[in-house]
């Protein structure tokens, strides 16, 4: 209570100071020392939340003052709380008016920033004729203040801004206007009002080309941005656009590099062998400021490069070396270069990666453990018949008795024997040590039991390996887990059934009734696959498989919106590995309905299926949880 009231009486204290001064026609220097102290104390509570809005006809009555600094904190008052009060905003028009036409050139473009940020639509007729005046105005200042004026009228008004002429002076400041900072600024603004493409004209271009030295760097990235969409009439052209941008590439800052490097690439699309020159030409100046900036940039750099390693592989496999890790490294920076080493590796400089990569992977950091593992699986994946040395590499990593080397290497074995079934041999007897209760992560346990199953016969440990998990299927919390669990056990019970009947009859009896819908699908599918035809289970669960050709799990948004994500160089989308879409407002993200599992059967309007019922009939009739188990108890005779 006492504190409001010292506030109210604060308040009060202030407004009458405040009409003091306003009253006084020629202050002197210490009377307006003590005004700009005044304002310093309301600029100080409003910018502490505190509502200062009461005052806000006793601060416009000091608007004749002509202290610089005063005149700015009022100005900064005035467009704070002018939507609030906008008919008293009205009162300071005069004012505004008056200071538009200043012989200080600074309080010309503070009156006309201010106007402009009221956002009053009151204030629009006189907004414009301000900005008239300001676009012609003298000196620098109030014409790029006025240039942006233009971009808030726009957006308060775009039906009054459409009846002037103020858009085509802006358009012929664009090529004309003699000083940069106003060049810029009307880039900007037409960017937002034509288009961006708008204004990828030849006489914009040559024009912001020809004087891109006399901008300041934020300037010149978005001049190049703009470059970047100009298609060149044909080569001779491309060079010279080229040729007028080489020394951008020297820049300090990674943006104007960054964009400079866009050009380039964009505007030799249609050129290939250019463009492959181009690239030849971009490695230096990027792996050089890669290597020089702060770690922040350094990502951001690695990230390009990245984009481009991926687009183009073998233009990089000479300079492989480039991508070692240091120590300095960030993680993240290290996990880019690992990907681009297994992209580059050819058949001159795959052992040398290799043997890199082998160093990682007793990195300190276990993700960057992981990462080197899962490079030289893929190397081994993708190589020839000449990669011997490599799957033995690979295969040595179980020997460090790591749990999370040992987890990522079993995870790249089983991909390498689906793809390449000449290492079956040599996988099974190195993972055939390998206990299975020491394994803790979910997808290198089912990756192992998966190896069990598959290749049971060559295993002489392995029903009894599965025994333990299987007898405690009810406890293994993986969905994962529990179905390859499943799989691998119908699979050995065709291959050793008089060591697997137990164990599958358990397997299959707890599956019917996991609380998971996948899980008590697939077994009660394997219970009526048995009951109808072993036969044909056998068939289908342990008969033949072709090798795999690819594998799309690791297919994400880099290779689904690959050519979007280089269109949108030097922006985000490189660094998240999206098109702008998915993370911007810009457009909604369209993703296509995946049928719920109900819909798919054909349940859609029946109403929800219960825990126990099947969603799968393999049958004429039915088959609940409690039959199933009748029939596999029929079919491996137990009681």
């Amino acid at each position: 209570m006492a504190a409001a009231r010292t506030k109210r009486s604060e308040m009060t204290d202030i407004s009458a100071a405040l009409r003091t001064f306003a009253s006084k026609g020629r202050p002197t220097k210490e009377e307006q020392a003590q005004r700009r102290q005044l304002f310093q104390k309301v600029i100080q509570y409003l910018t502490i939340g505190i509502d200062m809005s009461p005052i806000f006809s006793d601060v416009i009555m000091n608007a004749h003052t002509t202290d610089v600094a005063t005149k700015k904190m009022l100005y900064h008052y005035i467009t704070h709380y002018a939507q609030a009060n906008a008919d008293l905003a009205l009162l300071t028009v005069n004012t505004l008016q008056k200071d538009c036409r200043e012989e200080d050139p600074v309080i010309r473009g503070l009156a006309l920033r201010s106007m402009a940020s009221m956002r009053v639509p009151d204030l629009v007729e006189y907004l414009i004729d301000a900005i008239r005046l300001g676009l012609k105005d003298a000196d620098p200042y109030p014409r790029k203040t006025a240039a942006l004026g233009v971009l808030k009228v726009h957006d308060l008004a775009p039906e009054a801004l459409a009846e002037t002429e103020i858009l085509e002076e802006v358009r012929r400041m664009l090529i004309s206007d003699r000083d940069a900072s106003v060049v810029a600024n009307c880039l900007i603004v037409l960017r937002e009002i034509d288009g961006e493409r708008a204004l990828a004209t030849k006489q914009n271009v040559y024009g912001l080309i020809n004087r891109i030295k006399d901008f300041t760097q934020w300037s010149q990235v978005t001049i190049l941005e703009t470059v970047a969409l100009y298609k060149p009439a044909d080569k001779s052209e491309t060079f010279d656009v080229m040729n007028a941008l080489e020394d951008r590439l020297q820049s300090s800052n990674s943006a104007v590099v960054l964009g400079t490097v866009k050009v380039f690439l964009h505007a030799t699309l249609d050129l290939p062998d250019v463009h492959q020159q181009v690239f030849e030409r971009l490695k230096a100046p990027l792996f050089t400021l890669a290597n020089a900036g702060a770690a922040e940039t350094a990502y951001a750099v690695w990230a390009h490069l990245h984009l481009l390693t991926m687009r183009a592989p073998p233009l990089f496999a000479m300079d492989y070396k480039s991508f070692f890790c240091r120590g300095s490294d960030a993680p993240a920076v290290k996990k880019l270069k690992i990907e681009m080493l297994t992209a580059v590796a050819d058949d001159v400089n795959t052992y040398d990666i290799v043997s890199e990569l082998c160093e990682y992977v007793t990195d300190v950091d276990a993700v960057i453990a992981r990462e080197g593992v899962r490079a030289v699986g893929r190397i081994a994946l993708d190589g020839d018949q000449n990669v011997a040395g490599i799957v033995d590499r690979l295969l040595q990593f179980i020997e460090y008795n790591q749990e999370h080397i040992t987890a990522e290497t079993l995870v790249q074995v089983k991909d390498l024997v689906r793809k390449h079934p000449r290492w079956i041999d040599q996988c099974v007897v190195a993972v055939s040590g390998i206990e299975l209760e020491t394994i803790v992560e979910p997808e290198a346990k089912a990756a192992l039991v998966y190896l069990y199953g598959e290749f049971g016969q060559a295993m002489p440990e392995a029903p009894y390996m599965l025994e333990p998990l299987l007898d405690e299927f009810d406890e293994e919390e993986s969905e994962e887990v529990r179905l390859e669990l499943l799989a691998s056990a119908m699979k050995l019970f065709f291959k050793r059934a008089p060591e697997m009947r137990d164990m599958l009859g358990k397997a299959l009896a707890a599956g019917t009734n996991d609380a998971n819908q996948d899980v008590h699908d697939r077994a009660l599918m394997y219970a009526r696959l048995l009951h109808k035809d072993p036969e044909a289970a056998s068939r289908v669960i342990a008969g033949y498989k072709e090798s795999v050709a690819n594998f799309s799990d690791g297919a994400g948004f880099a290779d689904k919106f690959g050519e979007q994500i280089f269109d949108e160089f030097n922006s985000l989308s490189v660094l998240y590995r999206k098109p702008a879409f998915l993370f911007t407002d810009d457009k909604p993200v369209e993703v296509p309905r995946t049928p719920d599992v109900i819909e798919a059967a054909g349940g859609g309007g029946g109403g929800s299926a219960m825990m126990g019922d099947s969603l799968i009939d393999f049958g004429d009739e039915p088959v609940g949880a409690s039959s199933s188990r009748s029939a596999i108890d029929d079919l491996l005779g137990m009681p």
